[in-house]
């Protein structure tokens, strides 16, 4: 009977103890296993592609956000695509032919190794998932005041047809119909920018001058156009050229954005310096067929 204290007290400590240590315990957040979060991070893996569309294999290194250790020398030759799964964003790499460039890639997106101006290599953001049309370049829309501007150059009134290559959100076409009364047709293969010019055009109200195409603008017809405008990579305008030439009736006229169209200096009539909201500077060139 003399042990009994000793063993009240022996319950007491260790129930202290519990109460102790429980709590602590209930605090701690648990956290994913590293099997659970490498799974994770496979999940949310997404494909990131680049395509060399330039006539040479292009050297570049591709590094995983924060893992320098994971770094990768490659040379992708042409017409090959590259693909990536990833959940972060990727560092590429490269020598343009005049500079080294450094840019960021974002997971799930496509990009292109184009020529820029002559054989200066440059990495673009766009679409070349499709299989059955050409990639005439990555979406980058034309401001506004260098639209006003082409239409004033190519001088389009309510008796044009006016086609837009690579139309993007119809902005050109679009503008050509409200201001000039001009019928309009515009051409992409991205189904999603065809249908958000759709309603730009129907909340322009001018959705019964306009139409939009989704389709390989080089199996296009474009015999009806009066007046055609590009804004296109130089190796597409080439590409268009000879389409343009076989359509296009004579006194057509043909307005670019940035871009001249190769072989075609003895038609080229005008050439002008046009400076956007921002100050930067865009090029237009008109032709004449």
């Amino acid at each position: 009977m003399k042990r009994k204290p000793e063993i009240v007290t022996a319950v007491v400590l260790v129930l202290t103890a519990l109460t102790l240590f429980l709590p602590s315990c209930s605090r701690r957040q648990p956290g994913p296993s590293p099997a659970a979060q490498q799974k994770a991070d496979d999940v949310r893996a997404r494909e990131t592609t680049v395509r060399n569309v330039t006539e040479k294999p292009v050297a570049y290194k591709i590094t995983p956000a924060g893992k320098p250790e994971a770094s990768e020398m490659r040379e992708i030759a042409p017409g090959a695509i590259d693909r990536f799964q990833t959940a972060v964003p990727l560092e590429i790499e490269f020598h343009t032919g005049q500079k080294d460039a450094i840019y960021s890639l974002d997971p799930g997106s496509p990009y292109s190794f184009r020529y820029d101006e002559g054989t200066t290599i440059e990495l673009f953001l766009g679409s070349h998932g499709r299989s059955d049309a050409v990639d005439l370049a990555p979406w980058v829309p034309t401001p506004q005041p260098v639209v006003d501007r082409m239409l004033e150059i190519a001088s389009v009134t309510d008796h044009d047809v006016l086609y837009d290559i690579g139309c993007g959100d119809g902005r050109i076409v679009i503008t050509a119909a409200r201001r000039y009364g001009a019928r309009g047709v515009g051409i992409d293969i991205d189904e999603a920018m065809i249908d958000e010019s759709e309603r730009e055009a129907e909340s322009a109200g001018v959705q019964r001058q306009v139409k939009f195409l989704c389709m390989d603008a080089t199996k296009a017809d474009i015999s009806e156009a009066t007046v055609v405008s590009l804004y296109l990579l130089p190796e597409s305008n080439a590409l268009m050229r000879p389409l343009l030439e076989a359509q296009l009736r004579p006194k057509s006229r043909v307005v670019c954005h940035n871009y001249t169209i190769p072989g075609w200096d003895d038609k080229q009539v005008v050439s002008e310096t046009v400076e956007d909201e921002n100050g930067e500077d865009h090029y237009i060139y008109l032709y004449i067929r």
